[in-house]
């Protein structure tokens, strides 16, 4: 593998992985609510502009494979609702849709720690402070990337199987529903007939096996 760009900028239609951990180690979930909180706020500030493919939330850092929605008139409209200065700007000409994204993202991170310092008397940054957005340019790297996320409870020794974590998408793919996930986006992956689909994608789940592309994640 080559040199890899950490922060790629953002670009229609294209496959990336997103991550970040707290400073120092430091947790960003104490309680069960805070993952529920960050969910909240992925969905009313990032889920407008990305599909969702899939996401594991663990107690000190986070992932999420994601693509990001065409810039149709509709998400025009959509980016001149946040209201924002950076929503302003994209709409006068100043910047892109890729600056407009990466605000997004600091408004989620930094409303999520506003909350969660208060919840712990603590003050100062919660997370590192560039997020990580790795650009997956092959469908080997794009489904390498969902199954790796989704064991990543199980790479920390966390849980044992897949679907023991309650802080990932992998249950929403066989028994639960979610406004989030763009489930039958990544079934098609599989194929195109559901239960043959799904029967794919778990069988895919049971025979992966982390290699050594995953140490340029860190996490």
């Amino acid at each position: 593998m080559g040199k890899i760009n950490y922060w790629a900028k953002f670009q229609d239609n294209v496959h990336y992985h997103i991550y970040n951990r707290g400073i120092n180690g430091t947790n960003l979930f104490q309680l069960e609510k805070n993952y529920h909180f960050f969910l909240d706020k992925w969905e009313l500030l990032i889920h407008p502009f990305f599909e969702t493919k899939a996401y594991c939330l663990m107690p000190n850092h986070f992932h999420f494979l994601v693509s990001v929605k065409p810039l149709s008139d509709e998400i025009k409209d959509e980016i001149k609702d946040q209201l924002t200065s950076k929503s302003r700007k994209f709409h006068s000409g100043e910047i892109g849709y890729n600056e407009f994204l990466e605000d997004q993202f600091k408004r989620l991170f930094s409303s999520y720690a506003l909350a969660f310092n208060k919840q712990e008397g603590r003050t100062g940054s919660l997370f590192q402070k560039r997020f990580k957005r790795v650009l997956l340019g092959t469908e080997n790297r794009i489904l390498h990337n969902l199954a790796y996320i989704h064991h990543n409870p199980i790479h920390h020794k966390f849980v044992k199987n897949y679907d023991d974590w309650r802080y990932s998408s992998f249950n929403y793919f066989t028994n639960k529903k979610s406004k989030l996930l763009s489930r039958n986006l990544v079934l098609d992956w599989f194929d195109k007939d559901r239960r043959k689909a799904l029967d794919a994608f778990l069988d895919f789940h049971r025979m992966f096996k982390v290699n050594k592309e995953e140490e340029y994640l860190g996490a």
